[in-house]
Order: C-alpha cells, then sequence, then structure tokens
C-alpha cells in the first residue's frame, strides 16, 4: 500500500522513541556526577571518567545526537518508502 505525502513526511513512532533513548544515553554518559573545585576543575561521570564541568555540554550533546539520529533514521525510511 502506498503511503501518502502527508504519512511520508512524518517520522513514525519507532523513529522518535530510539532517537530519544539514544539521545538520553549520550546525556546519562556525558553528565557530570561529581567533582572537586581545583583550579581547573576536575568533573566525573557516574562511571568515573573525565567529563566538562558544565552540565549544558551535555543536555546540548544530547539533544544534538538525538536530532541527528532521528534524521538519519527518517531520511532512511523516507528512501526505502
Amino acid at each position: 500500500m502506498e503511503q501518502t505525502t502527508k504519512q511520508a513526511a512524518r517520522p513514525n513512532r519507532r523513529t522518535i522513541i530510539v532517537a530519544l533513548v539514544v539521545g538520553l544515553a549520550v546525556l546519562l554518559l556525558l553528565f557530570p556526577g561529581s567533582g572537586n573545585s581545583a583550579q581547573p576543575p576536575t568533573c566525573y561521570s557516574m562511571f568515573g571518567y573525565v567529563v566538562p564541568c558544565d552540565a549544558w555540554v551535555s543536555w546540548a550533546a544530547g539533544v544534538a545526537t538525538a536530532g541527528l539520529v532521528g534524521l538519519g533514521l527518517w531520511m532512511n525510511e523516507r528512501r526505502r518508502g
């Protein structure tokens, strides 16, 4: 069955869920969980490796990753469809 133009222009539910899960994973991997106030300050993730101390970096990376993954999956679906 052929999709209408309006249906083909929207990403499906699976694409949105996968993009959000990947964005959340990046957010959790980069979010600073602890740190010390030495000069320069050092922050660590929940898994113990060094991450940027500014929390906005992890939020921006999570949003950017979710957007790029969603766009890539959506373009792949449109090409197949």
